[in-house]
């Protein structure tokens, strides 16, 4: 596991430091999104400039996307192997389950931008659906 770790960052062009693979870990660990506040309880040894720097070096190299949430935090994900730097290739929705605040991506749901307008610059797409997770949905 940690070669693989190591890989996946050095593939991106960015050095594999201890704190780097530790934070590539816990995103590796489950498909939920995860934010700088739960990194900090995850990563209690580690002081929340150095994880806030990890996270945006990430994204900068395509390894972790940011969501907007429209809540309090930004959360971030891991990207698609298929992601570069200077393109992440995201056109999917992310679900936020409003009981305990799961955020996960929904990478089989994508959305079209076939007849995008061509005279409309595109910049970037968040889309967010907002309901009950499969653990807070309650059983019949």
């Amino acid at each position: 596991m940690l070669n693989t770790l190591i890989s996946c960052i050095e593939d991106k062009g960015v050095r594999a430091t201890p704190v780097r693979i530790l934070t590539l870990e816990q995103f590796c660990k489950d498909s939920n999104a995860k934010s700088l506040s739960e990194l900090q309880i995850l990563l209690d040894t580690v002081d929340k400039a150095t994880i806030y720097r990890t996270l945006k070096t990430f994204e900068k190299h395509g390894i972790l996307h940011a969501i907007d949430t429209n809540g309090d935090a930004v959360k971030y994900a891991l990207c698609s192997p298929f992601c570069l730097a200077e393109e992440h290739t995201h056109t999917h929705p992310h679900f936020v389950c409003e009981k305990c605040d799961a955020t996960h991506c929904l990478d089989k749901t994508k959305i079209s931008l076939h007849n995008f307008p061509s005279d409309h610059t595109f910049e970037s797409m968040a889309v967010i659906i907002k309901g009950l997770c499969p653990s807070c949905k309650p059983s019949r």
